[in-house]
């Protein structure tokens, strides 16, 4: 439970760090010109998609409630940062982490969809659900024989009043 409110509260930060990481990663471990260029690309990229998935995951009601995200959000966040940090080295697994990288965004944004509009299904029939209350009968409660004057059951039936005016 720790775990998923510690990532619940740097679901932002996040959308902030791991892209600042790459450039101070690239600028630090010896990149060029036109890498730094490409990695200030790609960080605004990172930037606007990880700001996506923290934005959808932070929409579902459920995880605003409890503070906890799930744990297919802690293991895509997981993923994300990993390969975020191990691109930022400048390494020769680099080129492996980029590829990672794009997959996790991808396939995170859509599962954070995707966990959207299961719990927002399950609210919509929660309310549905709600409203579907079983008709009671007039004189419901009653013996058949014990029924108070002036209950009919005839089934549904609809009285219109209208007034008359006696001009």
């Amino acid at each position: 439970m720790m775990i998923r409110r510690a990532f619940y509260s740097v679901l932002f930060p996040a959308a902030v760090l791991l892209p600042a990481w790459l450039l101070v990663g690239s600028a630090i471990f010896g990149g060029g010109a036109w890498e730094t260029l490409g990695v200030l690309l790609a960080g605004i990229v990172l930037f606007v998609a990880l700001a996506a998935i923290a934005g959808i995951v932070y929409a579902r009601p459920g995880v605003r409630a409890s503070k906890l995200v799930s744990w297919i959000d802690v293991a895509v966040l997981t993923v994300i940062s990993a390969a975020a940090i191990t691109l930022g080295l400048n390494t020769a697994a680099s080129t492996i982490a980029s590829v990672v990288l794009i997959v996790a965004v991808i396939g995170g944004f859509w599962a954070s969809v995707w966990q959207f509009f299961v719990e927002a299904r399950k609210r919509v029939q929660d309310a549905f659900a709600s409203f579907e209350v079983p008709p009671t009968t007039p004189g419901a409660g009653f013996r058949p024989n014990e029924v108070p004057a002036g209950i009919r059951n005839d089934g549904e039936y609809i009285v219109i009043e209208t007034s008359r005016d006696t001009h």
